[in-house]
């Protein structure tokens, strides 16, 4: 379902926005017209490869997963986002290209999604906006940065325990097989892992 901005969505988005970023925004009336405000239930997909995605999507409550389908047919997944982060599909909004990836609700979501483009066009004169959009399209470049140092350089145990530090949350928000993926070992070696790390920690 996809609605105009409620009463209530704009001033969540922004109250969001301004306690995650520490911040606060001029002229929020005006960029929040750039947003809609939709609802997406669990396991049904936002974006799928293949389709032309202009979006930027704020999430204000819920959990999405982004993946690929690999040549043998395997998911694998890429990363996960979850309320008060930002994400958006930039490489293929830049390209004007479809999406080569998947992003799927994995639990139920409450979105604010605004066009990429008209928004950056409504907000260009206001530099407070620019400095916050600037710092969120960071963070999603360093997030993924951080995940894919870990898969280079990291081994399986390494990895569970980076991710045991820097998303503790999703850990009993997650089955273990999209963890176990997002690490790139077989859930059954996560299961290990996550045993042998419990037991030490109790000794």
């Amino acid at each position: 379902m996809t609605h105009p901005p409620s009463d209530r969505s704009p001033q969540q988005l922004r109250s969001q926005f301004e306690e995650a970023h520490l911040t606060s925004i001029e002229g929020w009336e005006e960029i929040a017209q750039t947003f809609c405000y939709r609802e997406i239930p669990a396991q049904e997909h936002w974006i799928k490869a293949g389709d032309f995605c202009i979006e930027m999507c704020i999430i204000l409550e819920g959990l999405l997963r982004v993946y690929y389908v690999d040549q043998s047919g395997n998911e694998v997944n890429q990363h996960f986002y979850q309320e008060g982060e930002v994400f958006a599909p930039i490489s293929a909004i830049i390209s004007n290209e479809p999406c080569q990836y998947y992003i799927q609700v994995l639990e139920p979501a409450k979105l604010m999604l605004a066009d990429y483009n008209e928004l950056h066009k409504v907000a260009s004169n206001n530099p407070g906006w620019l400095k916050l959009e600037i710092k969120m399209l960071q963070e999603v470049f360093v997030k993924n940065a951080k995940h894919e140092a870990q898969l280079l350089m990291g081994n399986a145990e390494q990895r569970f325990r980076w991710f045991r530090k820097e998303y503790p949350e999703l850990l009993e928000r997650l089955p273990q097989y999209h963890v176990a993926s997002f690490l790139g070992i077989t859930p059954v070696s996560l299961s290990r892992l996550r045993k042998k790390l419990d037991a030490s920690s109790t000794t």
